[in-house]
């Protein structure tokens, strides 16, 4: 028991609190210490002041030897972090209301959230909250569904953290979650304590069926780490180029427990989305890169350069930092990205600086390229095309969400709760597959299979156009097309309430919704009487209006490697099946 402190009369409130704390602190008893921080992050007023506290409490229960990040890890989100606050959003299903907009719930009424940029670190009530507070740590996946954390943001550096040789992931609180429809309309509330109905975020729970006091989702797109093998760290360029199946090869050589993306992530991303802005979709509040689609010939030609030179109007469209392929048509007559000799002369390389230049008397602006390789470019022939960008992007964003520039752009990649999403490139899962058929009425039916542990995840059955066992087909899920149908671009009415908690999936496509409507995301329809297809999301840097968190392609078959898909990084969690905590 704490020993009782008596104090002066004319001490003050502050006085009292500090004394009182610092006989919880000395009396050692870690479920004390646990109440104390969190009631002083419950009374907290900013994002800021809960970092430090959490700072402050990882120094005084830190002691070298005996305790691990993953222990107060642990502590501080399933202990700490608690509250009684429920936060909600309500939404209009689509025969309802075409809108996009709904209205935020319970205690979500009056918190206003502003997306944030480099420049300014706008409004966000809900950062500073148990239930969205969120943590970047270094961590990996071990075959036994464990994990181990390396290194924790405020603790250990910036570097350790987003730029070592382990895969960068973002913390929060593993709440319990609800979605239903009634009476017309879309409600989605999460809380911190179970209740009837309410499940936890499939990502907290391990293949043992361990269930976590937080869900770690990674911060970026994958990419290659300095000894070759694929990762998640910021400052890597994205691996596309590359199938489903390149990319479970590339991960299985990290470990039998690496696939790849996960669709969890983007089912967690629109999530967020929808609990701080009270939006059915992404699009228009934090767009993510959909229109940073630029291809230009060279204004001039020069030898032994790294620089392509084009006119200020063209420039003025161009990122310092983003990224850019340089080549030709060769001897084909097509500029798509995918064609090799369209980045014969640099490929996936970033522009390090735009730069005013004059020769022969001629204006120009030159784009510098980071590369160690000086190149001749030709007038006229020489193209200079962007391209998805490299992770890091908005790691200087002052928010947990925004855009470095501008979140509505279109041109640059977007941020939600501290993770990048839509860098200009299709996001390819590894635990979905589509699959097409036809119904005993002849209609084309779109089926959708997900495989959650990353270890049975496989590449060797698709080639023969089969899914194996380990895949569970999601009933109720089945998107049907009339036979008399075309190919072509629908878009998502709603969402669909799965029994999977992981998946994001349509409950309707159509012509009737649009880009501006509904979920303000399109669904590409590649018609086929059969055939496996790969799970390609978001959509590309060109995709305007159809690009979101919510999109799709059902066209590309695993093996298929257009330049504009890339890989992605699963949740921390492994889990085999879907192992829910219900109450």
């Amino acid at each position: 028991m704490a020993e009782t402190v008596n104090l002066p009369r004319d001490s003050t409130l502050r006085e009292l609190v500090a004394v009182q704390k610092a006989s919880i602190i000395a009396s050692g008893n870690t479920a004390a210490i646990d109440r104390l921080y969190g009631s002083l992050v419950r009374a907290a007023k900013s994002v800021e002041e809960v970092n430090t506290l959490f700072v402050d409490w990882w120094n005084i229960c830190w002691k070298e030897g005996v305790t691990t990040r993953n222990e107060l890890c642990e502590r501080w989100f399933g202990t700490v972090l608690d509250d009684n606050r429920v936060h909600g959003t309500k939404e209009p299903l689509f025969a309802t209301s075409q809108s996009a907009i709904g209205e935020a719930t319970d205690d979500s009424v009056g918190l206003v959230c502003t997306p944030s940029t480099e420049a300014a670190a706008n409004r966000d009530d809900f950062a500073k909250l148990p239930q969205f507070w969120a943590l970047e740590v270094a961590a990996e996946k071990n075959a036994d569904g464990t994990h181990t954390i390396y290194a924790v943001e405020f603790i250990d550096s910036y570097d350790d953290v987003r730029r070592s040789k382990h895969l960068c992931w973002v913390l929060q609180k593993n709440t319990y979650t609800k979605e239903w429809d009634e009476g017309g309309y879309r409600y989605f509330k999460m809380r911190c304590h179970p209740s009837t109905g309410y499940e936890t975020w499939p990502q907290g729970t391990d293949k043992n069926g361990t269930v976590y006091g937080y869900i770690a989702n990674p911060k970026y797109a994958a990419g290659f780490d300095s000894d070759g093998l694929i990762g998640c760290g910021s400052g890597r360029p994205p691996i596309n180029y590359s199938s489903h199946s390149d990319n479970v090869g590339l991960w299985r050589k990290r470990g039998a427990q690496y696939a790849g993306a996960s669709g969890r992530l983007l089912k967690w991303q629109l999530a967020m989305i929808r609990l701080k802005y009270a939006r059915k979709g992404n699009s228009g509040t934090i767009e993510g890169c959909t229109g940073y689609n630029y291809q230009y010939t060279a204004a001039a030609g020069e030898s032994g350069v790294k620089r392509v030179l084009l006119t200020a109007a063209q420039a003025a469209n161009l990122f310092v930092g983003s990224s850019v392929i340089i080549g030709d048509k060769g001897t084909g007559t097509s500029a798509d990205r995918g064609v090799a000799s369209m980045y014969k002369l640099a490929k996936n390389k970033r522009i390090a600086s735009i730069t005013d230049v004059t020769i022969g008397g001629t204006a120009y602006k030159a784009v510098n390229i980071e590369t160690d390789t000086a190149f001749d470019t030709e007038a006229g022939v020489t193209y200079i095309s962007t391209m998805p960008y490299w992770s890091g992007w908005n790691d200087t964003v002052q928010g947990y969400d925004g855009s470095r520039y501008s979140p509505t752009s279109g041109k640059e990649p977007g941020l939600i709760q501290r993770t990048e999403f839509q860098n200009g490139s299709y996001l390819i899962l590894a635990d979905e597959f589509m699959q097409w058929g036809k119904d005993a009425d002849g209609n084309y039916t779109l089926d959708l299979y997900t495989c959650h542990d990353q270890s049975k995840v496989t590449t060797g059955s698709i080639t023969t156009g089969s899914i194996t066992a380990d895949y569970t087909k999601q009933e109720g899920l089945t998107l049907t097309f009339a036979a008399s149908e075309k190919d072509g671009w629908r878009y998502i009415e709603d969402t669909a309430v799965s029994k999977d908690k992981g998946v994001l999936w349509p409950a309707k496509v159509s012509t009737t919704a649009g880009s501006g409507t509904g979920v303000k995301a399109g669904f590409y329809v590649g018609l086929a009487t059969s055939g496996v297809r790969a799970s390609w999301r978001c959509c590309s840097l060109g995709n305007g209006g159809n690009a979101s968190l919510a999109a799709a392609h059902s066209y590309i078959p695993p093996g298929t490697r257009p330049w504009n898909g890339s890989a992605g990084v699963a949740d921390l969690s492994i889990t085999p099946y879907i192992i829910y905590c219900t109450v």
